[in-house]
């Protein structure tokens, strides 16, 4: 009988190692796609968790300006309403000498109100146009009265309002408006035949267009005379309901495009559009909106994501749930938040290639270096078989021919020792099992040995990563010049403070510190030596406040400190120690042979029982500040003694 034993052991070697193969390629392909999916899910729950904080703090801050501007009509609103029942203010020679009537019977104010002059208070009255039409009703007492009354209000708010708008102003239905605009002389060039009824951010306002008699906003618009994309806030003011006007506010908008277009999350673009399909902003359609002057609809346009993702949006918003949400689309994440005031939807578009791609990648990883492995094994494995297993069998059927042919002679007992008791291959077979045991034993424990190596290598990453991630969440609280808490973190630790106090029904007090003349130290000794300012001022205001207070840096010279359980006369006494001692820090440079000081002005807000929201109290404790400044620095004024300074305010020093 004849045997080919080479056959056999290609066709042995083969189809093991193809069976091996073949199982070790599913494995690796099921790893490979649990791993993406894994990474995957992963990435995208931690990205809907930074969207959802991003696009709530984003809603805020581009409403910000928008809520500002509601705040302030009120404000004239109110204030004008309760002059108005005073009728001493008036002063007729005092009309006619800041309004002038023309020769085509048009009343303006003179230029002097433009150019500035000294008016009955003894501040300087500036930067105030107007324009009265010829039908206008100028021999009315009444109508004269408004006028003056409007004229003294926009010159009083117009100084402060215009840092954050572009102006103030006052129009009547008797084609009247009354502009403070720093750098227009909007009146100046008007002729008899202007009409100022036929503008939107007059005609919005009026009893038909608005019976609810609230603050308006026009839609969105060019500007010649600013040169500027922009939207008007209107807020009617009825003094009997044949007697009104409106106040107005023109906001510029090319800053807030620029957020928009620039301001946006690495990979992602943010867009800003209206409920009813008008296009507001939008980085890649910047010269359709220019064409249209800003009439855009979203419907106009032919582009087919981009009204999926409206439509999606859309069936969302007519829901009301929220004010903020995040949708998922076909292809991306849209963060959405409304932009209180004039209605607008802002969306941040995150496309899901920017989760895919990173997941894609670290499983091709995976599967590149799962094949590698796999093709280091066969080898490793086909070198096992020919050394612990091909071998032995050659060897062994050397044997069995051998006895086979009953050559006993040519079997050596240091390939197959036989046992003593037996005349055949049983003995040599249970060795050869024990010989292959312990083969695929030392195998066992090199493969143990290779996967606790790559343990020890994920631990040593994993360890890597998490003190990556405890530096980056510091950085991301804590302002790296001074220190302590940056805007964002003393927000978010205030707003839990101010919960609990309002919960518990304690005092606590908020106080606004700014380093006066702080641009001067810049400009005289250098921003290095403006950053030590800084820093020496946080390290003092730390070491005066208690513990339990929270200091933060608002930004530039501004810091804030809240003062949870404490009254208002406490809080004076822990602001005067910080006026005091800021004050006799002392501060020199090498190039300097005599020392410089610097001083703080401290604003304080009080939270009554019904104030406690953060941006109330911002909003006082800053007020307070203005008044601090105002009052000649170095000072500590409280929001109820602005209050009280209000009160005792001559009527003329409106």
């Amino acid at each position: 009988m004849h045997f080919s034993f080479k056959n056999h052991k290609q066709s042995l070697t083969l189809d093991v190692m193809l069976q091996m193969a073949a199982r070790v390629s599913i494995v690796i392909v099921v790893v490979s796609a649990l791993t993406y999916w894994h990474i995957y899910e992963t990435l995208v729950s931690a990205t809907i968790d930074g969207l959802e904080h991003y696009i709530q703090e984003r809603g805020q801050r581009e409403s910000a300006i928008f809520k500002l501007a509601e705040s302030n009509h009120q404000i004239f609103r109110a204030r004008f309403l309760a002059h108005w029942q005073r009728d001493f203010f008036y002063n007729d020679p005092y009309f006619w000498q800041v309004f002038e009537q023309r020769p085509d019977q048009t009343i303006h104010l003179q230029k002097k109100a433009y150019d500035g002059y000294y008016n009955l208070s003894g501040l300087i009255s500036q930067d105030v146009t107007a324009y009265i039409g010829n039908r206008a009703p100028i021999q009315d007492r009444t109508f004269r009265k408004k006028l003056l009354l409007a004229y003294t209000m926009v010159d009083h708010f117009g100084a402060a309002w215009t840092q954050q708008f572009a102006n103030l102003y006052v129009s009547m239905p008797e084609n009247v408006n009354i502009v403070y605009w720093p750098g227009v002389r909007w009146a100046d060039n008007a002729t008899s035949k202007l009409n100022v009824l036929s503008e939107e951010w007059v005609y919005i306002t009026t009893p038909q267009n608005n019976p609810e008699r609230k603050s308006v906003w026009t839609g969105l618009y060019y500007d010649p005379t600013a040169l500027d994309w922009m939207v008007s806030l209107e807020t009617p003011i009825d003094i009997t309901p044949t007697n009104t006007l409106n106040i107005g506010h023109d906001i510029l908008l090319n800053d807030l495009f620029d957020r928009v277009f620039n301001d946006h999350l690495s990979g992602t673009y943010n867009f800003i559009f209206r409920e009813d399909g008008r296009l507001i902003a939008h980085p890649t359609k910047i010269k359709e909106m220019d064409n249209t002057r800003g009439m855009l609809m979203i419907s106009q346009l032919k582009d087919q994501q981009l009204m999926q993702y409206f439509h999606t949006l859309h069936a969302k918003i007519q829901k009301k749930q929220t004010n903020y949400f995040i949708e998922e689309s076909e292809d991306a994440f849209l963060a959405t938040s409304k932009i209180e005031g004039p209605g607008w939807w802002f969306v941040t578009v995150y496309p899901k290639s920017l989760l895919s791609s990173p997941s894609l990648k670290a499983a091709k990883f995976i599967l590149l270096l799962s094949v590698l492995a796999l093709v280091i094994e066969l080898i490793m494995l086909y070198l096992v078989m020919v050394k612990k297993v091909v071998k032995p069998l050659e060897r062994f059927m050397e044997a069995s021919s051998a006895i086979e042919g009953r050559h006993y002679d040519k079997i050596p007992d240091s390939v197959l020792p036989l046992p003593d008791h037996l005349d055949n291959e049983i003995g040599k077979l249970a060795k050869l099992f024990k010989s292959m045991a312990g083969s695929l034993l030392k195998f066992r424990d090199d493969m143990h040995s290779l996967n606790q190596s790559l343990e020890d290598q994920v631990k040593v990453r994993t360890r890597e990563l998490q003190r990556a991630k405890e530096k980056a969440e510091k950085e991301a609280t804590i302002d790296s010049l001074t220190q302590v808490p940056n805007r964002h973190s003393f927000y978010n630790r205030a707003k839990a403070i101010l919960k609990q106090a309002d919960h518990l029904g304690e005092p606590l007090c908020f106080l606004m510190l700014d380093i006066d003349f702080f641009k001067h130290i810049n400009d005289t000794y250098g921003h290095p030596q403006g950053d030590r300012v800084l820093i020496a001022c946080a390290r003092t205001i730390e070491k005066t406040i208690r513990e339990k207070d929270l200091l933060g840096r608002l930004g530039g010279e501004e810091f804030a400190v809240l003062l949870p359980n404490t009254k208002i006369d406490e809080a004076r006494v822990i602001a005067e120690r910080i006026r005091i001692s800021i004050a006799e820090l002392s501060f020199h440079t090498p190039a300097l042979t005599q020392s410089y000081h610097t001083t703080v002005s401290i604003g304080i807000a009080y939270a009554s029982e019904n104030m406690y929201a953060y941006e109330l109290l911002y909003k006082h404790a800053d007020l307070a500040l203005y008044l601090a400044k105002q009052s000649g620095r170095n000072l500590v004024v409280c929001d109820t003694d602005r209050l009280s300074a209000r009160k005792r305010l001559p009527e003329d020093d409106i």
